[in-house]
């Protein structure tokens, strides 16, 4: 678990603080006429300008003088030096600018801003022949945090080295949200739980009394690289009375562009796998094809009921857009796979072969073979809680019912018509529209409150067979909170027209049900919950799933059970607000920029 304290680096994607340079001319066009020193020598005018061997430098202040003797330059009182080329600016009470060993020394009030990144110290030094700098007791803002250092120096070799600093953190990060690394299925039904889980975290999501410090010797950040560019060394985990060192070196991937993939090299693999049957565990093994592509291979054990036993693995491919994935497991003698392409942001084409699908308010649907392309829209209405939302789907399927779990295959039986012959395969065409209204009012204070909603989900299928579905919902949502319990109950009237030819599609949920959605807090470390829905008409349970989170508060590990489909999650939520001490931060490569650096 030591790791997953060092993933927190990833605030670190910033371009340098520093000011490099590059061959130029030195320049002074004063917007203040320069004192003469040495009044014996010729006034230096506006567009007077000096050799130089590193950068086009401009000087400017409320006072400015000039030795022509000594060729230094004194600006003092709003002091401001614009490194052109280099697109940065220094700020001081006084800048120095000495000509016979061109070097730059600032003292005072030194603020440094470059690229939106700004650092503050006390004083500053800049020899412009070598690039070489150095910041006394530097303070840097970047993306995201601030680092407090003795002092920040740049090498020759474009290297930049912070000694004995703190990061900190301006808001909390979250390092993994959900179940499963790559999937992240949907465990959360209610308004109230899925905006939570959606919600930018906070300094009210991470415990108030941290109960551990983190430290490292070494930090190295290597600019020139997309992936597993953030070394970590002698890392420790400090907690009151006594520290725990992490692994040695620990590598990791920073990077805010969202197209870069990057995994661990080795994972787990826990629990079921589509309609493999049985549960699976064993591990992952990663490998970044490119700095956008990950090629993952897990050989895994089953265990399946009655104590039987089998072997499986899986090939899986993944990217920004592309997702490939192939599994084989013994237990069964099943092989489970699917493909998604993402064409934008709101459509992708897919297809799967024993593998559940999300099939909208629906839920995960399981058919034998589908291939879809599905669109998401979304209007935004101003009574609504998050717009009116069409889901339009294209596919053409094969319905299976022998890879079904018993119990869903039985519910989907008592909602077919018996006097249809069902068909194996079929095209269908699909659009669904569903809303949540904003609530029409609200009752309570924080701990004791209930809202009231009312919330719409229809469907309206077409199929090449020539029949026609529509599938009608509509009711009221109480989202409640009692104390340590959060939870939702709705109520769905129903009514369908026509029927599918399909047994994967069956509408069980019936024209009356209950649904119920929440969690309640036993203690700051377990929080039990489920959702479940409750057919009126037949006086059964359909979905039934129960959730389990257990962990300190800004560390949580999930279960998930869904009894309908027969499928176990795991996963990690994490949120890491601490302040990390360092002896060492070194940048290499640090005039070096690619994508999202």
């Amino acid at each position: 678990m030591s790791q997953y304290f060092l993933i927190l680096f990833l605030v670190f994607v910033f371009n340098l603080p520093g000011l490099q340079a590059s061959a130029a001319v030195l320049k002074s066009p004063f917007h203040k006429k320069a004192k003469q020193i040495q009044e014996n020598k010729e006034p230096i005018t506006s567009d007077s300008t000096l050799k130089a061997k590193a950068v086009y430098l401009e000087l400017e202040g409320d006072d400015v003088e000039y030795d022509n003797e000594t060729n230094i330059y004194v600006t003092s009182g709003m002091a401001t030096a614009q490194i052109i080329d280099q697109g940065a600016k220094l700020e001081a009470d006084q800048i120095v600018y000495y000509g016979a060993d061109q070097h730059v020394e600032a003292k005072g009030n030194i603020k440094i801003t470059r690229g939106g990144i700004v650092t503050n110290g006390e004083s500053f030094k800049f020899d412009v022949t070598s690039n070489k700098y150095l910041v006394t007791n530097p303070r840097t803002i970047v993306k995201g945090a601030i680092i407090r250092a003795r002092e920040v120096s740049s090498s020759p070799n474009n290297e930049i080295e912070y000694e004995h600093g703190r990061l900190r953190l301006d808001e909390p990060i979250r390092i993994a949200q959900g179940f499963g690394a790559r999937k992240h299925p949907r465990t959360f039904y209610s308004q109230k739980s899925s905006k939570a889980a959606k919600a930018k975290p906070s300094w009210d999501d991470v415990t108030k009394t941290p109960r551990y410090r983190v430290t490292a010797q070494k930090i190295v950040y290597d600019n020139s690289k997309a992936v597993n560019n953030l070394t970590v060394f002698g890392a420790r985990v400090n907690f009151k009375n006594f520290s725990i060192p992490a692994v040695p070196k620990f590598t990791t991937t920073v990077n805010s562009d969202p197209n870069v993939r990057t995994a661990p090299l080795i994972a787990p693999t826990l629990g079921t796998q589509g309609a493999l049957g049985g549960f699976s565990v064993g591990p992952t093994f990663n490998l970044n094809v490119t700095d956008y592509h990950i090629l993952s291979l897990s050989p895994f054990g089953q265990l399946g009921s009655s104590n039987a036993l089998g072997l499986g693995g899986m090939l899986g491919f993944y990217g920004p857009t592309t997702l490939l994935e192939g599994t084989y497991g013994s237990l069964k003698d099943r092989f489970v796979g699917q493909f998604r392409q993402k064409f934008s942001k709101n459509t992708e084409f897919r297809s799967a072969y024993n593998h559940y699908l999300d099939d909208g308010f629906l839920g995960s649907t399981l058919a034998q073979i589908n291939v879809e392309l599905v669109d998401k829209r979304r209007v935004h209405v101003p009574f609504t809680e998050s717009g009116i939302n069409f889901r339009t789907s294209s596919s053409w399927v094969q319905s299976s019912p022998g890879i079904l779990p018993s119990r869903y295959q039985q519910f989907l039986r008592n909602a077919e018509d018996n006097k249809k012959d069902l068909k194996n395969t079929a095209f269908k065409a699909e659009e669904q529209i569903t809303l949540v209204s904003k609530p029409i009012f609200k009752l309570g204070a924080e701990k004791f409150n209930t809202a009231l909603r009312v919330r719409t989900r229809n469907a309206f299928r077409a199929y090449s067979t020539g029949d026609f579905q529509g599938i009608f919902t509509g009711g009221p949502l109480l989202d409640n909170t009692v104390g340590p319990a959060t939870f939702e109950i709705g109520y769905d009237q129903g009514y369908v027209s026509g029927k599918s030819p399909l047994f994967y599609d069956q509408y069980i949920q019936g024209m009356q049900s209950v649904s119920l959605d929440g969690d309640v807090k036993l203690t700051e470390w377990v929080t039990l919950g489920g959702y479940g829905t409750y057919n009126i008409k037949v006086a059964e349970v359909i979905e039934r799933q129960v959730r389990a989170k257990v962990g300190p508060k800004d560390f949580k590990l999930l279960v998930n059970w869904d009894a309908l489909r027969q499928q176990t999650q795991f996963g990690l939520n994490f949120l890491f607000g601490q302040p990390v001490d360092f002896e060492r931060f070194l940048i290499l490569n640090s005039q070096n920029k690619n994508s999202g650096i």
